[in-house]
């Protein structure tokens, strides 16, 4: 679930840290841990990330962000950085939550212009690929969990 409204209590470092811990324990292909993270506290730059990502305004609110980026040199399969840096969001994201965090994915990556945009903010080097940012903070908002289960999606091979 995605929370987009947090109140102003500053995230401590410590809460932070085991985010980026339970990114970091994410699977990868061949284990090779392509992600790099950048941990993002200045209220300036959160209110300058909407400017970057049109579907990004909770970041005004936010009193963090963790941006993830593949590293290029870690991986040279593109596709790779996705899948690796995707399954490091998803870890954070279940953490946020043990924490009793709000928070919200937002793609970065494949958007070209998006890519540009925050390489250029970030002043990203090309050995890195910007491909998510997650909005944290402490939720102002309850969002029911809803079961978005679809038996009708699921296959079994039975050989």
């Amino acid at each position: 679930r995605s929370i987009r409204r947090y109140t102003d209590r500053p995230i401590p470092e410590d809460v932070l840290t085991e985010l980026l811990r339970a990114a970091m324990n994410a699977p990868s292909a061949r284990n090779t841990q392509s992600w790099r993270f950048l941990v993002i506290t200045d209220r300036k730059t959160l209110d300058d990330i909407p400017s970057l990502q049109p579907y990004t305004a909770m970041m005004r609110q936010a009193q963090a962000a963790i941006m993830v980026l593949g590293d290029r040199n870690a991986e040279v399969e593109e596709g790779y950085l996705y899948v690796n840096c995707a399954a490091a969001i998803e870890n954070l994201l279940v953490e946020a939550v043990h924490q009793g965090l709000g928070a919200c994915w937002c793609a970065i990556a494949p958007k070209p212009e998006r890519i540009e945009g925050f390489s250029r903010y970030f002043r990203l080097d090309g050995a890195v690929l910007p491909v998510g940012i997650v909005a944290l903070g402490w939720p102002a908002e309850e969002r029911p969990r809803t079961d978005q289960y679809d038996p009708d999606k699921v296959s079994f091979w039975k050989g």
